[in-house]
C-alpha cells in the first residue's frame, strides 16, 4: 500500500466523526496517507467533490447525485445548554418549550430547501427563533452555549466530549436525526472502499453506545 487518500467533509463531521476513524486507519494502513479537506457547508462540499478535489466525501447524502452514495451512519442533532440551565437535568425537550429562549446560530447550519434548518423546524413548531449571537463554526456555537450565551443545536458527536464538564445536551422530542454517507464521482475501490468500510464499522460501534444525558 502507498500513496494518499483525500477525504472531504464539513467541519462538524471532521471534528466529531473522523478523528477516531483516521486513527484506526493509520493503524491498519500506515502506508496510505490521509489528506483532509474541510468545508463550511454541504453545498461547498458537493461542489468540490464534483470538481475532483478529493477521492471521497463524508456528509449528508446529496440529492440527485450521479455517483456512488453509501450510507454509513445516522447522526443525532441535539440541544446544547449550560450545565446549570433549568433544562440540564432532563433527557429531552419539546421544541415548543424553547420558544422564549435565545439561540446561538451557526453559519454552518444546514439548509433544507434553501431555508436554515432551525428556522424551518421552529416555524413548524409555531415560532421564530430569537438569535443571541451568530458564529462561523459549530464548535464555537457549542462553547458559546456552554457559557450561557444562548442555547444551540449541534450534532451529538461534536459535543459528547464536553458533556458533564460545562454543558449538557438534550434530545428533541421527536428526535432530530440526519443521515451521513460516503459519496464520490467514481466507483469506490481500493483505499476509498476500505475507508468507507472502516468508517461504517466505527460508526456502528459508536451509535450502539448509550448517549449521556
Amino acid at each position: 500500500e502507498g500513496g494518499e487518500l483525500h477525504v472531504a467533509t464539513v467541519h462538524a463531521v471532521a471534528v466529531g466523526v473522523l478523528p477516531d476513524v483516521f486513527a484506526r486507519w493509520r493503524a491498519a494502513h500506515p502506508g496510505v496517507g490521509l489528506v483532509l479537506h474541510e468545508y463550511a457547508t454541504t453545498e461547498a462540499l458537493e461542489d468540490r467533490i464534483e470538481r475532483g478535489t478529493a477521492d471521497l466525501a463524508v456528509g449528508p447524502p446529496p440529492a440527485g447525485w450521479s455517483g456512488p452514495v453509501v450510507p454509513v451512519c445516522t447522526e443525532d442533532v441535539v440541544i446544547v445548554v449550560p450545565f446549570d440551565d433549568p433544562l440540564a437535568g432532563r433527557a429531552s425537550v419539546r421544541l415548543q418549550e424553547l420558544a422564549d429562549r435565545f439561540w446561538v446560530r451557526c453559519a454552518m447550519e444546514p439548509l433544507v430547501d434553501g431555508v436554515p434548518f432551525l428556522d424551518r423546524a421552529c416555524a413548524r413548531a409555531g415560532f421564530s427563533p430569537r438569535t443571541a449571537v451568530r458564529t462561523e463554526h459549530t464548535s464555537t456555537a457549542v462553547r458559546m452555549a456552554a457559557a450561557g450565551v444562548g442555547i444551540a443545536t449541534a450534532p451529538a458527536h461534536v459535543v459528547r466530549g464536553a458533556v458533564g464538564e460545562d454543558c449538557a445536551l438534550l434530545t428533541v422530542d421527536p428526535p432530530w436525526r440526519r443521515e451521513l454517507a460516503v459519496f464520490s464521482r467514481v466507483a469506490l475501490t481500493g483505499a476509498a472502499a476500505a475507508f468507507t468500510d472502516l468508517l461504517a464499522g466505527v460508526r456502528r460501534g459508536a451509535d450502539a453506545a448509550p448517549m449521556s444525558p
